[in-house]
């Protein structure tokens, strides 16, 4: 069975290995038994015409995240959807380094700005549980998934959800952050067209960075300092192909780099920056 989902997963374009992962996944979740049982599963009877609609929206291009309604990020059960971005593996090294940076410190004040379905916030506040969170978001309906998360993790006491562009929920509350953290949009516009259709899925408000992708790290550059701490941190997601821009781009506003960050693959994926 999962070899026959495989190959109609590869003739809708996935990879090969992704589609046999893809194709894993699927029918550990219609068999209600963990990955590590679905060998065990062969005698199992599936719901052929579950399954099969499951597969068609997979053949579309529907992510399988969105399919099934959640992910995990760092070890934590999300609630995910079509009004956000998907959490993703590549990301979990920069939530990583962000604990590691902030565990020791006294004083533990957050704010992840475009925050989507909660994934930053939400790990750090399970991580750090000293901290205190502010996340923000210009889409309501992100919002709305990232509050359900929190409820459903047990984090909404230490979590605040603001909806309002990039830092403007921050500005008038008198608070200084010993961390801010950031997964800006950082694809340049005229690329979007070109991702695979499973990203194409994603909120486009989510994906487009402006004419280069950088869009949104010159902004966080230029007006991020004056919301943090003496010591504060700025820890920001970024594409693989952008780290060499966004060195120079925070270089001209007085950043310093305290840690650059790789994903699992050891591609380039964060900077943690400080003000000189």
């Amino acid at each position: 069975m999962i070899d026959a989902i495989a190959r109609r997963l590869t003739a809708a374009g996935y990879s090969p290995e992704e589609a046999a992962s893809v194709a894993r996944m699927l029918l550990s979740h219609q068999l209600s038994c963990p990955l590590s049982r679905l060998p065990l599963q062969h005698e199992a009877e599936i719901e052929s015409a579950a399954l099969e609609e499951k597969l068609a929206r997979l053949e579309q291009g529907e992510p399988l995240q969105y399919l099934l309604g959640q992910t995990e990020f760092m070890g934590l059960d999300l609630i995910c959807g079509p009004d956000a971005l998907i959490p993703r593996g590549d990301s979990e090294p920069v939530a990583e380094a962000a604990v590691e940076l902030l565990r020791s410190r006294k004083s533990q004040r957050i704010a992840d700005i475009c925050t989507g379905c909660g994934a930053y916030a939400l790990a750090l506040a399970a991580f750090l549980p000293r901290s205190r969170v502010l996340a923000t978001d210009i889409s309501a309906a992100a919002l709305r998934l990232a509050r359900r998360n929190a409820a459903r993790l047990g984090l909404a006491p230490r979590v605040d959800f603001l909806r309002g562009d990039l830092l403007q929920p921050l500005s008038g509350l008198g608070l200084q952050f010993d961390l801010i953290i950031s997964n800006p949009p950082y694809i340049a516009s005229g690329d979007i067209d070109s991702l695979s259709p499973q990203v194409q899925y994603e909120p486009r408000l989510a994906l487009d960075g402006g004419p280069d992708g950088l869009d949104f790290y010159r902004r966080l550059a230029g007006e991020v300092a004056q919301l943090l701490s003496a010591e504060g941190l700025l820890i920001v997601e970024h594409g693989a192909e952008q780290q060499e821009q966004l060195e120079a781009l925070f270089a001209d506003q007085g950043w310093q780099i305290r840690q650059r960050i790789e994903d699992y693959g050891h591609r380039p994926r964060g900077l943690a920056l400080q003000r000189e």
